[in-house]
């Protein structure tokens, strides 16, 4: 699953918008209300047959919580978050990162972040650097310096 920095939101109920792009029905009720809750948005759940505009509704963190909860609905193998939490305030972020390791043990995250607090939830970085050599050559990899 792939979250960007910016959630695709489809028009329609929020309870809709949360389990894109499996159908509605692909979950329970209680699943949802709870991955809402788990993602930082309790007060939306009496809203979630409520079908609004919910691109324009919410802001972009809430948003970025609703495409969370979407992860925390859908528990894929692996989750890519490209800058997915960057409208959040670092404590949040910290609070969704640590649910997000708590309710998907047996997802592989991988974050592409400016933020130097997301690599404290991650065991491994890769850092790519722009480099010249032709395809197929064996580049020996240098060990990249703390703070890098």
């Amino acid at each position: 699953l792939f979250l960007p920095q910016r959630p695709y939101i489809p028009l329609g109920t929020l309870r809709r918008v949360i389990t894109y792009p499996a159908p509605e029905s692909a979950f329970d009720p209680q699943q949802v209300a709870e991955a809402l809750a788990e993602a930082g948005l309790p007060a939306l759940v009496p809203h979630l047959d409520e079908d609004e505009n919910w691109a324009q509704r919410l802001s972009g963190g809430e948003q970025q919580r609703v495409a969370l909860a979407r992860a925390l609905l859908a528990k894929p193998d692996w989750l890519f978050l490209d800058e997915a939490t960057a409208s959040l305030d670092p404590e949040s972020e910290a609070h969704l990162y640590q649910t997000l390791k708590e309710k998907l043990p047996n997802t592989t995250i991988i974050s592409i972040a400016h933020r130097p607090t997301v690599a404290q939830f991650h065991d491994k970085r890769i850092v790519f650097r722009r480099e010249e050599g032709k395809p197929g050559q064996l580049v020996e990899a240098e060990p990249v310096p703390a703070g890098a």
